[in-house]
């Protein structure tokens, strides 16, 4: 039956290895213009320059502020991972940069504090 299933597949299956290195895990809180979608977010992450060491996203949280209705904060669990070192926190630190100052230039996002 397995077999069966599997000639019906027109994929390939292929195996990555893991990386035998610990990922560093980061939470990042923006805060955008209510108008901004979760969305539209995740993409200027997604897309911003990481060297492919970006490897999830995963929302975390959405919290709008009180008395600031024109404002939302999106947190996101960012994981980092490097499949033939550890990472350090310089390095992961600029690339957490590059994305913070990404989603300043395109949403005039902003850190939360």
């Amino acid at each position: 039956m397995r077999d069966t299933l599997f000639s019906l597949s027109s994929r390939k299956i292929t195996f990555k290895e893991y990386s035998n290195y610990p990922p560093v895990l980061r939470d990042l809180s923006i805060l955008v213009d209510s108008g901004i979608k979760e969305a539209d977010v995740e993409k200027v992450i997604l897309d911003a320059p990481s060297g492919g060491l970006l490897k999830s996203l995963r929302l975390y949280d959405i919290y709008r502020l009180e008395g600031e209705k024109d404002k939302i904060s999106y947190t996101f669990t960012l994981k980092f991972l490097a499949d033939d070192r550890t990472l350090t926190n310089d390095e992961v630190n600029k690339l957490q940069d590059k994305i913070v100052l990404d989603l300043n230039k395109k949403l005039k996002a902003e850190l939360r504090k």
